[in-house]
């Protein structure tokens, strides 16, 4: 066990045993099936987790990700002790505080007052400690009078800002949350954010399983995606996140295509061992593969996402006010974001093009579409569409963004969408400002009226 290691998980499996009826499950528990030696188990096994080894360091931030039954929330429960691997060993170095499951551990006839009074007690604090961190619970979770009613009449976001306020208070040395920040409102997820952020400078281990990708990157460092009990990818967040992503929206089409009678995706194992391996050569920069010219990758390369055919981005390009390919632009100038698209086929293609920015943390900055224009296009034929910024107005810092040509796009219903192709958080430039401590990350365009009171 590494000395600066919080949780070390080695070739570790879980197996569940499912069972045909609660007899097999008893004669099972009670060690009695071989009685019936005449008969087959009334059981089969379900591996959860299979030969999954990983190292998390302490103070680190760690996202977990992965469809439903991957083995996320079993991983989870062997690190907070409620189950036993089927085999492999776990060490874990610390106090833990889990938020898995909204209402756990509070009583649902007892006022939110006395949930957080009961749960602080149970973590070790007494006397003034335990009145210090309930005044801070009682500040963050912001629920007035609320405190004092039962804990069934609450919400599920009251009930997230309350456990999450009594989780925290105690600053625990690994916090574990499966899902329920997404419970909340974007107010309660701010403050979630400050509050982790201020855990993670004393030291305070996270793991966080979230189906929101934004929240992965904005509160971790690092990421782990599971896929059906094993480890598929880890590494830098954003890397992983474009892949994951990439995996996803390629089962979906695939299963859209197939239609209802095409059988399920997910349990055709060729198919999505073909599936990861085509994700896993785009993060290698596989050839064939779109490299932007002179123009930074994002970490982990270039996520293309599977899209009608006839059109292609062949070339992504970030120009400064001289119109040279830069990775790094001067705030307060002249800048553009061009795509080279390429014409798989003849004919008549309608495109709108699209460019998202995004800050370091996931998050949204601003979406750029063009206006529908339809192009009259010879197989091989090149057509530039460019985004220009007259005066780029972006503070300080590192900023990546997606590149698309749509084929469909109505933003009211953007489930209806249908892109030619998509080149997910693929690209990254840099700015530099004036002044080179200035926070701001936009630099909004206004004035002041110093004038006399009339």
């Amino acid at each position: 066990m590494l000395s600066d290691a919080a949780i070390a998980v080695k070739n570790v499996s879980k197996t569940y045993k499912l069972y045909g009826s609660m007899v097999e499950q008893a004669l099972d528990v009670l060690g009695l099936s071989s009685i019936r030696f005449w008969r087959k188990p009334g059981f089969s096994e379900y591996p959860a987790l299979n030969g999954v080894s990983l190292t998390v360091a302490r103070g680190e931030r760690v996202g977990i990700v992965g469809r439903n039954g991957a083995g996320k929330t079993t991983l989870l429960k062997l690190i907070t002790g409620n189950f036993q691997p089927t085999s492999g060993t776990l060490e874990v170095h610390g106090n833990v505080q889990a938020l898995m499951s909204l209402g756990l551990g509070f009583h649902p006839e007892f006022t939110g007052f006395e949930n957080v009074r009961s749960s602080l007690a149970y973590n070790g604090l007494s006397g003034a400690e335990l009145e210090a961190a309930l005044t801070d619970v009682v500040d963050f979770a912001e629920l007035g009078e609320h405190l004092h009613q039962p804990l069934k009449t609450y919400s599920q976001g009251m009930q997230a800002r309350l456990m999450f306020a009594a989780s925290t208070a105690v600053r625990p040395d690994i916090l574990i949350i499966d899902e329920i920040l997404g419970a909340g409102d974007a107010y309660f997820s701010a403050k979630s954010s400050h509050r982790m952020e201020s855990l993670a400078a004393t030291g305070c281990t996270l793991i966080l399983v979230s189906h929101s990708m934004q929240q992965v990157l904005q509160f971790c460092d690092r990421a782990i995606w599971l896929e059906k009990g094993e480890i598929a990818m880890e590494g830098e967040s954003l890397a992983i996140v474009k892949a994951y992503e990439e995996f996803a929206q390629r089962l979906d089409w695939e299963s859209s295509r197939r239609g209802p009678g095409g059988g399920s995706v997910l349990e055709n194992k060729e198919l999505r061992k073909k599936l990861l391996e085509d994700v896993f050569k785009h993060q290698e920069g596989a050839e064939g593969v779109v490299i932007a010219a002179s123009t930074s990758a994002s970490s982990g390369g270039v996520s293309r996402w599977t899209g009608e055919p006839g059109i292609k981005i062949e070339s992504v390009r970030v120009v400064d006010q001289l119109h040279e390919v830069k990775g790094v632009l001067r705030s307060g100038t002249r800048a553009a974001i061009e795509i080279e698209i390429v014409a798989e086929a003849s004919g008549e293609f309608p495109c709108r093009f699209v460019i998202v920015l995004f800050t370091r943390d996931g998050k949204v900055l601003s979406r750029h579409c063009s206006d529908e224009v339809l192009l009259h296009l010879q197989r091989g034929q090149r057509h530039k569409a460019s985004l220009v910024y007259e005066k780029f107005l972006l503070g300080n810092g590192a900023y990546f963004f997606s590149a698309a040509v749509y084929k469909e796009l109505v933003l009211s219903n953007l489930q209806s969408a249908k892109a030619y192709d998509l080149l997910s958080r693929s690209f990254e430039f840099k700015v530099l400002d004036d002044l080179p401590d200035d926070p701001s990350v936009f630099h909004h365009p206004a004035r002041w009226d110093l004038g006399p009171l009339s």
